[in-house]
């Protein structure tokens, strides 16, 4: 996984966000917000990408009965797969989410606002929630949707929320993800969605209403290999320690150790990797963040999509961003690769 600001310098801003000037009291409360929202442990949230403005998603601990609708789906065919919508843009890792997800078609409409939420899969790791939503006014081409999903028994949890992406007049669709942090593997997960408002980012303007959605989902089944292979240098060791194989994704999960030396003169030390399997293909990664019991041994994991069926093997170059303080400085190091044979 990058750092918040590695993440943030890799946006098209041209593209992707319009900036928006605020004052220094404004950005200092910003950072102490940010702060807030790592775990206990020290967890390290995964930045909320492709979100057109620089907000705070708040975790609500809210159990919430949704009501069956008819799905919007019937009524609006663009709206059959919105799996794909967002695939493309992320190279193909959302292929097959489609077949393997669970209609969950629960709609609710408040202030002149209806939210549905579509289909939702649970790969074992993170669960990932399409939605769609139709209004009575034109939102512009800069909104979101300000919620993120709470799990039920979690200790906490990372996250990413797309912007919305406008595909009919008043008509929107959306994607989001939570990465549940747990003691132990569960058979289910009980999920809760409770969207506080739509905000315009371009005039910040938020529109409130009263949406609440309750789901279980049971995770797709797959295979584990255990590596525990590494690399290490300059103070930083990386340790893939297993991947989890399932019918539609790839989990990697991997762990660092950092010398004192490291972290006296680095606040922030994180690890994302480059995966590329022997056949030569390169594998988008969606980061599911990590946490730490010491602020600087970090447990991480990361999920790309299904690997090639020909592959044989899995390359793995870890890219450690050392960053200072509110991201003043930041220095790259990359490590040897990890090259683990693959048991599926």
């Amino acid at each position: 996984m990058k750092s918040i600001y590695k993440r943030l310098n890799d946006l098209n801003i041209e593209e992707e966000i319009k900036p928006v000037g605020v004052c220094d009291e404004e950005n200092e409360a910003m950072k102490q917000l940010v702060r807030k929202k790592i775990h206990p442990k020290r967890r390290m949230p995964k930045v909320w990408r492709n979100v057109a403005a620089a907000a705070v998603i708040t975790v609500a601990s809210v159990t919430a009965v949704g009501i069956g609708f008819p799905t919007l789906a019937s009524q609006i065919p663009i709206f059959s797969n919105i799996f794909s919508i967002f695939n493309e843009e992320q190279d193909g890792f959302y292929t097959d989410y489609e077949e393997y997800a669970v209609d969950i078609e629960q709609a609710q409409t408040s202030n002149g606002i209806t939210i549905m939420v579509d289909r939702a899969v649970y790969d074992g790791k993170t669960v990932t929630l399409t939605y769609s939503v139709e209004t009575e006014k034109e939102l512009g081409e800069n909104a979101g949707v300000n919620a993120s999903m709470d799990v039920k028994h979690s200790n906490g949890s990372s996250g990413t929320s797309t912007a919305l992406k406008k595909v009919e007049d008043n008509k929107y669709v959306g994607m989001i993800t939570t990465t549940p942090d747990f003691d132990k593997s569960r058979e289910s997960v009980e999920v809760s969605w409770v969207p506080g408002s739509v905000v315009q980012y371009d005039t910040m303007n938020e529109i409130e209403g009263d949406w609440n959605f309750h789901f279980t989902l049971h995770p797709v089944t797959g295979n584990i290999q255990t590596t525990g292979q590494s690399t290490a240098k300059e103070g930083v060791e990386i340790s893939i320690d297993e991947i989890r194989y399932t019918d539609i994704s790839t989990i990697i999960e991997y762990s660092q150790k950092v010398d004192p030396s490291v972290t006296n003169k680095w606040e922030w030390v994180t690890a994302d990797l480059k995966v590329i399997d022997n056949l030569g293909n390169e594998y988008f990664t969606n980061g599911n963040g990590g946490f730490s019991e010491n602020d600087q041994d970090y447990y991480w994991s990361t999920t790309v999509k299904k690997i090639d069926e020909k592959a044989t093997s899995l390359i793995f170059t870890p890219e450690i961003i050392l960053s200072e303080d509110s991201g003043q400085g930041h220095e790259v190091l990359m490590l040897d690769p990890i090259e683990v044979q693959l048991d599926r």
